[in-house]
């Protein structure tokens, strides 16, 4: 079994679109695989987006709490991408542009994503 974090758009879910900026994405949509198939999705707001500081530490986590090891994101920032290999948290890069999350989903399903160091993914730390 593995669940995988997603930063989401407003309120979510498989047909919300993936939000860039892990630290400033409204949610984060949690998708549990069994055997190569969504047993679950969960969605939870992301608390951390409103913070002045340390916003990627937070949001990092929050995904850490929801049992999540491994995330599929575009963008980090520096205290983010520490947080995460800290917390033992496998990065997966993100398609550039808008796209779903069940579409991310599916994507990460055929193998099409690359796990990645989350210093990889690191831009601007103003972007977190």
């Amino acid at each position: 079994m593995d669940i995988i974090a997603i930063p989401s758009h407003r309120k979510g879910g498989l047909n919300e679109i993936v939000y860039p900026k892990f630290g400033k994405c409204d949610s984060f949509t949690f998708i549990t695989l069994d055997n190569n198939e969504i047993t679950q999705v969960k969605v939870i707001e992301n608390s951390a987006a409103e913070e002045t500081r340390s916003r990627g530490t937070l949001a990092a986590k929050i995904v850490r709490n929801n049992r999540a090891e491994k995330l599929i994101v575009s963008k980090l920032g520096p205290n983010a991408s520490m947080a995460l290999n800290s917390l033992k948290i496998k990065t997966y890069r993100a398609p550039a542009g808008k796209i779903l999350v069940k579409d991310l989903v599916a994507l990460y399903l055929k193998g099409k994503l690359k796990i990645t160091s989350s210093k990889d993914l690191i831009v601007d730390p103003d972007q977190e």
